[in-house]
């Protein structure tokens, strides 16, 4: 009798198992086909980010505290990779060298800078961002100049387009008086292990 009842709850223990084994098995193909391939996805878009360079002077591009990197600023390049100087006006300003449209762009290359700053310091895998928190912009405008924040835009859009809500962030525009750029980006990222 012992043998018996043993044989039976072996036979109801696999009757069971195989809806548990196809359930975890359909439980994994979801999470796997929920995860994120952000290189993937930039690829798909028609992205490449830029080369990472590394910083010049005594400092790191980023620093890393707990979750936390915090992501020095990144200037706003043409596609050479040399840096736009001048001051940010919309045509007939005093003192404007580069058009509103021109620095959008230049805050989109210093967005896309900024990723490859954080993609080499995360050894390539963005999909360890957890969520952009905060992104700093500022504009060498000149005095009359009030469009900071649609050219900021440029770095605030690209980050959603390579991230999706995971790039979606608070964020500071404003102007300066003198920049070594056009425009210049800095950001704080939430990362995972």
């Amino acid at each position: 009798p012992g043998h018996k009842s043993d044989t039976m709850f072996a036979v109801r223990s696999v009757r069971h198992a195989a809806p548990i084994a196809s359930l975890l098995r359909q439980r994994t193909m979801a999470q796997s086909a929920a995860m994120v391939h952000t290189e993937a996805h930039m690829k798909e878009i028609g992205i490449t980010l830029p080369d990472y360079q590394d910083a010049v002077w005594s400092y790191v591009k980023a620093q890393r505290d707990g979750d936390k990197f915090y992501i020095g600023d990144h200037v706003g390049q043409d596609e050479n990779a040399v840096t736009v100087r001048g001051k940010v006006g919309e045509e007939g300003m005093v003192g404007a060298e580069v058009s509103p449209e021109e620095a959008e762009l230049l805050a989109r290359n210093a967005g896309l800078r900024l990723l490859s700053t954080l993609s080499h310091y995360l050894d390539g895998d963005l999909d360890r961002v957890d969520q952009v928190v905060k992104v700093v912009g500022i504009v060498n405008g000149t005095p009359d100049f009030r469009g900071h924040g649609k050219v900021i835009n440029g770095c605030s859009d690209v980050l959603v387009e390579v991230l999706g809500d995971r790039g979606r962030h608070a964020r500071t525009c404003t102007g300066s008086g003198s920049l070594p750029a056009a425009v210049t980006c800095e950001m704080v990222v939430r990362v995972k292990d």
